[in-house]
Order: structure tokens, then C-alpha cells, then sequence
């Protein structure tokens, strides 16, 4: 209710999935949709409905390879309609109200749900349950949704950066994996994605992105051997720091710096497409 008061909605399914199940030829699809939206001048600016296991990543994706002119809104709900005080027909009246409004385009792709807009590179799934889950762990929200008007107060630099990526004459992306750091981990499932040929590995470490000694020889000789090694941090705030406790420059290692480990993958996929060149990929985790 109250929709039709803000926009004219047009629909377009691009995928009928549960969000857990994201794939990278649907992030393909539907970049494509936006693209096209975004081209059609009878549009004024384009929601997505997403499911929240995954949206973080959509989110980012999106972002690097559409630069659209147009606002660019992701919503979903963390509570079924059949719920009491279900969240979806608010969130989706925010989503709409947010992107009938021109200046969320100067924010690149965003979040908006549960009264607050926050940008596609900090946004952080934070709560498995609670409605407001959504949180820019970082660097902070950009704007707030009241009284039916949509208020921001910051802008992302790196939003406002042209689209670096373009994968529509891409038929895949390459293949990334992400090991996961924790106290007595073996060093088998980095072994399992090299075997299996994946072009890049995100390390998801402890601390400041610091990486076990028996996952270290693996990730080190899979830098030696070709394969683009990133190290970010399971931490859910801060930065796996360049150079810091890890000598990067020495391992051939690209650091993640604010990018948690699922976004560090999204971001590696893309750069792979580019080049396999680990210092030129830290370039693109430096500007993006």
C-alpha cells in the first residue's frame, strides 16, 4: 500500500532462487537487467529484491561492473509475510522511495531497509535473525529513510568511482575460493582449491588477516605456482593491513585491507578477469 503514491512499478523476474544458492552466471543476468534498465529512458531508478544470505555480495558485484546514471537500490526482509510484523512491505516501500530519489544515484548501489541506506562496499550482514541487520561495519551509514523522504548525510568516495569491470561478453568468471582460518585448522581445504584449479584464494584469517602455519605453505607455494592469494580478515571490523604484521611484498600476497573475505572474493573474481598479476590485483583492492 501507498506505492503507486511514490512510483509507477514496472517487473522484471530474473532469477527464482533462494539467495543462499547465488551463482555467478545469475550476478551476470542480472547486471545485465540493471544495465538495460538503467538504458531505458522511461525508468527512473531500479530496485532489486534479494534474499539478505547473499545481498552483501550482489551488492558489491553490481557495483563494480554497472555504473549506472540511475539509482540502484538492493532490499530485502528478514522476516516471512506470514510473520507477525513482517518487514518486506516496508522495506520494499523504503527500496522504492530510495530510488525514486536522483541523488542515491551519486552512492553507487546501495542497501536500503530498515530505515537506514547504507553502501554496497560496507555493507555487513551482522545478525542471523534481527530485522536490522544490515550495518556499515566501517566506515558508517550514508543516509536515513523518515517521514517518507530519504536524507543523506555522507557520500562514498570509492562509489562515485566509474565501474572498472565489465563481464557482459564474459561466458564465466574465474574460479575463487575462501579458506577459513580458525585454531587447529589442517591445511586440506587450501590444498582441495588449488588441486582443484581455482585462479585465486581468499585467505578469511584471524587477527589482522595472520594466517596458520600449516595453511601458510600451501598459500605460499600456490603464490609461487600462478594462483592470486588475497588475505583478508574473519574479524568483522578494521582492515587486514598491507605490509603490516605480514610482509605481503615478500609472500607475493595481495591484502584485502576493509574488504571482509566474501567481498574480497567477489573483488578477486572480477580483477582475475583482468589480469593474474598479484600487484596489479592489489591495485584494484587499493582504489575499489
Amino acid at each position: 500500500p501507498g506505492l503507486a503514491d511514490v512510483a509507477r512499478i514496472d517487473v522484471r523476474e530474473v532469477a527464482r532462487i533462494d539467495s543462499m544458492s547465488m551463482t555467478s552466471a545469475v550476478w551476470k543476468d542480472l547486471g545485465r537487467a540493471v544495465a538495460e534498465a538503467d538504458a531505458d529512458p522511461e525508468i527512473d531508478g531500479i530496485v532489486v529484491t534479494h534474499g539478505t544470505d547473499t545481498m552483501e555480495e550482489t551488492a558489491y558485484f553490481l557495483q563494480l561492473t554497472n555504473r549506472c546514471k540511475k539509482p540502484v537500490v538492493l532490499v530485502g526482509a528478514m522476516l516471512p509475510s506470514t510473520g507477525l510484523s513482517a518487514d518486506g512491505p516496508r522495506n520494499l516501500y523504503q527500496a522504492v522511495i530510495t530510488a525514486a530519489e536522483p541523488k542515491t544515484a551519486e552512492q553507487g548501489v546501495v542497501v536500503a531497509m530498515d530505515n537506514v541506506v547504507i553502501g554496497a562496499r560496507d555493507v555487513y550482514k551482522s545478525n542471523t535473525t534481527q530485522p536490522e541487520t544490515f550495518q556499515a561495519m566501517n566506515f558508517g551509514k550514508v543516509g536515513w529513510i523518515f517521514n517518507d523522504k530519504v536524507t543523506y548525510e555522507a557520500v562514498g568516495l570509492r562509489a562515485q568511482l566509474p565501474a572498472p569491470f565489465d563481464v557482459t561478453k564474459l561466458d564465466s568468471l574465474p574460479k575463487v575460493g575462501i579458506v577459513y582460518n580458525h585454531a587447529g585448522v589442517e591445511k586440506y581445504q587450501a590444498e582441495a582449491l588449488v588441486k582443484a584449479g581455482y585462479k585465486g584464494i581468499v585467505s578469511a584469517g584471524v587477527g589482522n588477516g595472520n594466517i596458520h602455519k600449516d595453511v601458510w605453505p600451501v598459500l605460499e607455494q600456490a603464490a609461487k605456482d600462478g594462483i592470486v592469494v588475497v588475505r583478508a580478515s574473519r574479524v568483522p571490523t578494521g582492515s587486514a593491513t598491507k605490509d603490516a604484521e605480514v610482509d605481503d611484498q615478500k609472500m607475493h600476497w595481495v591484502a584485502a585491507q576493509s574488504l571482509n573475505p566474501q567481498k574480497a572474493r567477489v573483488l578477486l573474481q572480477l580483477s582475475l578477469t583482468k589480469t593474474g598479476d598479484w600487484k596489479e590485483v592489489q591495485k584494484y583492492f587499493d582504489k575499489y
